[in-house]
């Protein structure tokens, strides 16, 4: 049940009691598969845990995330460090213990009175419909294979989905302006053609699943790279799960993102899959093109990446297949980056002309 303190809203509130005393903890709760890498919650909560330390002093808060695998909750782990009061990140339906809290909880003497209650909002959209207003919530416009590639629906459904989302004014179907870059003196140019954007109630309704409280930024959602959408290279990096999917059937893909902000690393991946293959647990990794660089810029940028990519994997313990979309010179170039591979790491050339094939992959080698 959502509760309230002061301006901010929280998915719930307990009183939990530890040793000789009772927690006063507030609740988010974040499913992996809401279209939102696991980075990307961190300055909200941050926003919330500084409201709700001002409002209620001797506050924590539990985060429960809903995760198939273990490397989402690693990672909204390792993002919330140094929030401004003991915090704790659990799996859904894992019992909280006392220790998984970063710092010692503030105890009181009695079960602290509960914060005012929310009216819960009426789910007015179906589950496969907040899928693609989530998506649209990331990614501001897109067509109807990104969304769909984004929201692991089938593209039939999608293009149904969106059709009745537009007639209840929750999405519009439209060309835009084009999203500039930091330069603001450029003239405005309009997209090409026609793509899907919210409409701010289907934006305001995507915003209060992932339990963002009224008026407070949630601006992290956002892909990077926003001016690039529309552009080949984009489409690719957004339609990479549904590309997985078709080429390793076999393969668990649990969800996927485009142009992803990594904390602590460098570089943004155009495209970044999470799943399991072979039994492991791995990142998929996504670099597309760069036809237009000299062969020995490749190499460097390829190395460097691969580095980058293979860093994000071992502080969780994952596998990493990084793959490069491209044409075969390119694929040659990057070749001198990928000796020596670890044995949890795999890297596959394909071309990016030809959507869902992929070679088969063998660990610790180039396919």
């Amino acid at each position: 049940m959502a509760v309230r303190i002061g301006k901010m809203t929280f998915s719930d509130w307990v009183s939990l009691p530890f040793q000789d005393g009772w927690t006063d903890t507030f609740i988010f709760r974040i499913s992996a598969l809401a279209c939102i890498p696991p980075f990307d919650y961190a300055p909200l909560v941050r926003r919330m845990a500084g409201h709700a330390n001002k409002k209620r002093p001797g506050a924590s808060l539990w985060v429960h995330v809903d995760s198939p695998g273990e490397w989402f909750v690693a990672e909204v782990k390792r993002s919330l460090l140094g929030l401004a009061l003991p915090y704790a990140v659990t799996r859904a339906g894992d019992e909280l213990k006392y220790l998984d809290f970063s710092i010692r909880p503030s105890l009181f003497d009695a079960p602290s009175p509960p914060p005012p209650i929310m009216d819960d909002e009426p789910e007015s959209v179906s589950p496969q419909e907040l899928k693609c207003l989530r998506v649209l919530g990331r990614m501001k416009k897109g067509n109807e294979d990104e969304i769909a590639s984004l929201a692991d629906l089938p593209v039939e459904i999608t293009t149904n989905l969106l059709a009745g989302l537009s007639e209840r004014n929750l999405v519009v179907y439209k060309i835009s302006p084009k999203i500039k870059r930091s330069n603001k003196s450029r003239p405005e140019q309009m997209d090409l053609f026609s793509l899907w954007h919210n409409r701010p109630r289907g934006l305001s309704l995507a915003l209060r699943s992932w339990d963002a409280p009224k008026g407070t930024q949630f601006t992290s959602r956002l892909e990077e790279n926003l001016p690039q959408i529309g552009n080949g290279h984009r489409h690719i990096a957004r339609i990479w799960p549904a590309w997985l999917k078709s080429a390793w059937p076999q393969s668990e893909i649990w969800t996927g993102w485009s142009e992803v902000r990594i904390p602590g690393i460098s570089v943004i991946p155009d495209g970044l899959a999470w799943g399991r293959i072979q039994g492991y647990e791995t990142l998929f990794w996504l670099e597309v093109g760069d036809g237009h660089k000299r062969r020995d810029k490749i190499t460097e940028i390829t190395a460097n990446r691969l580095d980058k990519a293979w860093e994000l994997c071992k502080r969780t313990g994952v596998r990493l297949v990084y793959t490069q979309l491209s044409t075969n010179w390119v694929h040659e170039a990057a070749r001198w980056a990928c000796i020596e591979l670890a044995k949890d790491v795999a890297v596959v050339m394909g071309n990016q002309r030809r959507f869902g094939e992929l070679p088969n992959m063998e660990w610790g080698k180039i396919n």
